[in-house]
């Protein structure tokens, strides 16, 4: 049940509950804690008394969960007691506190340790005996005013709850209990006499006739107090089962998701069974089916959890001898020398025995490019010999588990295993949908004792939407370790002045279950790539882009039609003119307005995509494309692909990347980069890239007065600043290579020019003792430090050597 817990909505809810109080089940602590902190926000502007009442109902669903914790009665008792000083009238809250006290009453058990000391004992022993009786009985009367005052507290609780039966109950159970110390006073007293009388071996008859009548007295009183919850007792907790003793199915049947799964453990459940009875009534079956199975499926999906729940189920149909699981991988299978292998594997075997043999990542046994000193194969071979024959056949179970691809891959390899697992024992595992893993958060938290904020709720699934991108997504296992994270984060900044609220301690908020962002993450993308130098056009692209994006994405959320979407993009311009740094801005534009989940970029080339060898290329191309889902994937240099000729496997690279593009949709964006000339060739060479890329950016070369700004960033990041005339110098400068077309690089040419200019300083500041040297001089840059760059500026050749000299060192 969840609720909307703000504003009028509030009291809506509070004011139904105390109508009509909710199934405590059906309440969500994160629920009840979220109720609990707008109550205490609204005590400063809303009426007391009602925030009083409102707070004790809260109060009391609260104690109503937390009293089925262990441990938690403490907590349970005394949110009781303050529902109750806030709100005298609230029944419900004194029929809580009455089940609590009932409920720990129940479960008290008097002391069974007392030895009986017969006659018949040698002396040695009757002392010994005699000890033991004594400590028992000053344990039990040291615990025993407690419990009185608990059942004295229970009759006080059933009277004010007008709970008569109860109450009379309680009373009982008080009187019990005082008798219980007066009789263990007793049983003190007479051991004390009885041990006063021991002398050797002998000892007064009648003193250890007291003490046995004591002992015997104390044990009945068990069976009063037993009596006195008889009803309790054969009732049991309604609807609930032992712990452990949940059948293979039960449990089964109770993990969160898995619809498809479960229908086919059912099935197979039910045929098991159909099989066991059949031979009951002596049907035989010659040609047994196998019972091995592969278990396939990404990271966190219940694969080792499956197996476990399947062999149990084998072992309670009676197929196993035990539902034990042996768990091992390829290290525990695969040796370093010749005759190891085999060694290992019938190891695993003989654990495995009777129960199953379940091996994680069973793929990596044979890796695709494995040399013939690799032993995986002989792991198989050795593996199938002891399936099919000798003194093991038919006495354990085979699972294997691994990534769905890769699993086929290896069982199509090897024809041999393959046939031993048929396909109807093929389980795919698929991944959880956000509102499983959404369940799986809060039984994790629920697990730990802390509870989760509707507010948090929201927060966490944006989180697992956002991380679910390929199928390195962790599944619940990635959701454990979120939750857990967000629990170290709230003591993470604990200090001894820090003073804490029930909610650091309970309540997961917002804050704790999002990434903590860094400080340079604080400028949006949107801001970063305002603030950049030039590149107007470019700008007004990307925000007429990012617009669009915003609109269709809205348009869809109403249900109106929406356009398709076209953002893969060709950037176009010469060396440094910013289309890197525009495409890392652009990837983190696309997450800011919700198309990307990562907004990160992966930047490549050639040698990132094309291999030496067939069948490489692709397996390149499509590992750094699943590097880049979720974000844009940036090619530099994207003509160079197709440059290689016909033979070449530039070719398979761009097939791949064509097909990735159109398996991935959404969920992947890419940016060809490079010279204007070579990408126009580049697209019309590849109708399946041309179709594609709708969205063509050009990236003009920076003007004089554009890189004399970039310049002056440049100097103030690393500390320095423009002495003298040497801006106005350098402006005139930079104007007149622009005008003879000198200027090349763009803005390496800055990053050229500011390192040349750093040196040219050190050189003439070095010509003077470093006690010379002050605090301005070593911050400024003068034009002498800039001069000798310009120095062939009337020559029309020289400067453009120079030039091309520093774009090739950058």
């Amino acid at each position: 049940m969840q609720q909307q817990t703000h504003g009028t909505d509030r009291w809506t809810i509070i004011r139904a509950w105390r109508e009509q109080p909710p199934v405590i089940a059906e309440v969500s602590e994160g629920e009840l804690f979220a109720l609990l902190q707008s109550i205490e926000d609204g005590r400063k502007t809303e009426n007391p008394n009602a925030m009083d009442e409102a707070e004790a109902l809260i109060l009391t669903l609260l104690a109503a969960k937390r009293m089925e914790k262990p441990g938690g009665h403490t907590l349970a008792e005394e949110w009781l007691n303050r529902a109750i000083t806030l709100d005298p009238a609230l029944a419900l809250a004194r029929g809580w506190l009455l089940r609590l006290y009932e409920k720990r009453l129940k479960e008290h058990r008097f002391s069974q340790d007392y030895p009986l000391i017969r006659e018949t004992d040698n002396a040695v022993s009757r002392r010994k005996n005699l000890e033991l009786l004594q400590l028992a009985g000053e344990q039990e009367e040291r615990g025993l005013a407690q419990w009185q005052r608990l059942a004295a507290a229970a009759k006080e609780a059933a009277e004010s709850a007008g709970a008569s039966a109860q109450a009379e109950k309680m009373a009982a159970l008080e009187e019990l209990y005082r008798n219980r110390a007066i009789l263990i006073r007793e049983l003190l007293d007479r051991a004390r006499e009885y041990a006063e009388s021991l002398h050797g071996m002998f000892y007064s008859v009648e003193s250890l006739a007291s003490l046995q009548d004591a002992i015997r007295t104390l044990q009945v009183q068990q069976e009063q107090i037993e009596q006195l919850f008889a009803d309790e007792y054969e009732r049991g907790e309604e609807g609930e089962k032992p712990a452990g003793s949940l059948s293979a199915l039960d449990e089964l049947e109770s993990l969160i998701g898995l619809e498809e799964i479960k229908e086919r453990v059912r099935s197979l459940a039910k045929f098991l069974r159909y099989r066991q009875l059949r031979e009951e009534k002596g049907w035989q079956m010659r040609d047994q089916l196998p019972l091995h199975l592969v278990l396939m499926g990404n990271p966190g999906t219940g694969k080792t959890t499956l197996a476990r729940l399947i062999a149990r189920l084998y072992h309670e149909l009676g197929f196993l001898e035990r539902g034990e699981v042996v768990e091992v991988d390829r290290s525990h299978l695969v040796g370093a020398y010749v005759g190891q292998t085999e060694q290992k594997v019938m190891e695993a075997v003989r654990r495995a025995e009777g129960g199953v043999l379940f091996i994680d990542e069973a793929y990596s046994l044979k890796r695709a490019d494995s040399s013939g000193a690799d032993y995986g194969q002989a792991a198989i071979d050795t593996l199938v010999a002891a399936m099919t024959g000798g003194e093991y056949a038919g006495r354990f179970v085979v699972m294997l588990a691994g990534y769905p691809e890769e699993m086929r891959q290896f069982l199509y390899a090897n024809p041999g295993l393959r046939s031993r697992f048929p396909e109807t024992g093929h389980f795919l595992l698929p991944d959880y949908q956000a509102d499983e893993l959404l369940q799986i958060a809060e039984q994790v938290a629920a697990r730990n004792d802390f509870a989760l904020t509707p507010q948090a709720r929201y927060a966490l699934r944006a989180r697992i939407e956002q991380a679910q991108v390929d199928h390195t997504f962790g599944n619940a296992r990635t959701v454990q370790n979120i939750v857990l994270d967000a629990i170290f984060a709230k003591g993470r900044e604990l200090d001894d002045q820090t003073e804490l609220h029930w909610h650091d301690f309970t309540l997961l908020s917002p804050e704790d279950v999002l990434p903590r962002q860094k400080a340079e993450e604080s400028r949006s993308a949107k801001q970063q790539l305002a603030e950049m130098i030039g590149l107007e056009e470019v700008k007004t692209e990307l925000e007429k882009i990012a617009a669009f994006v915003s609109v269709q994405r809205r348009r869809n959320e109403l249900g109106l039609p929406a356009v398709p979407i076209e953002l893969h993009a060709v950037f176009t311009g010469n060396p440094g003119t910013g289309k890197t740094t525009v495409a890392g801005l652009y990837a983190a534009l696309l997450k800011e307005i919700g198309y990307l989940k990562r907004g990160h970029l992966v930047s490549v080339g050639r040698a990132d995509l094309v291999a030496g060898y067939v069948g490489q290329t692709a397996a390149l191309t499509r590992r750094k494309i699943q590097e880049a889902l979720g974000g844009v994937l940036f090619i530099d240099e994207a003509y160079a692909l197709a440059e290689g000729g016909e033979r070449d496997f530039g070719q398979e690279a761009i097939h791949t990347l064509v097909e990735e593009m159109t398996r991935h949709g959404e969920n992947l964006v890419v940016v060809l980069a490079g010279y204007p000339a070579e990408m126009s060739r580049f697209m019309a060479s590849n109708p399946g890239l041309s179709s594609r890329f709708k969205k063509y950016i050009y990236f003009p070369d920076y003007t004089a007065d554009e890189l004399l700004l970039m310049l002056i960033h440049a100097l103030q990041k690393h500390g320095y600043i423009l002495g003298g005339q040497a801006e106005a110098q350098l402006r005139l400068s930079l104007r007149k290579a622009a005008i003879r077309h000198l200027l090349h690089g763009n803005g390496r040419l800055v990053q050229n020019l500011l390192q040349e200019a750093m040196q040219n300083q050190a050189i003439r500041l070095t010509s003077q003792p470093p006690s010379a040297w002050s605090r301005e001089q070593l911050s400024s840059l003068e034009w002498e430090d800039f001069a000798p760059l310009f120095a062939d500026l009337s020559a029309d050749e020289q400067p453009e050597k120079r030039h091309t000299a520093n774009e090739e060192n950058a």
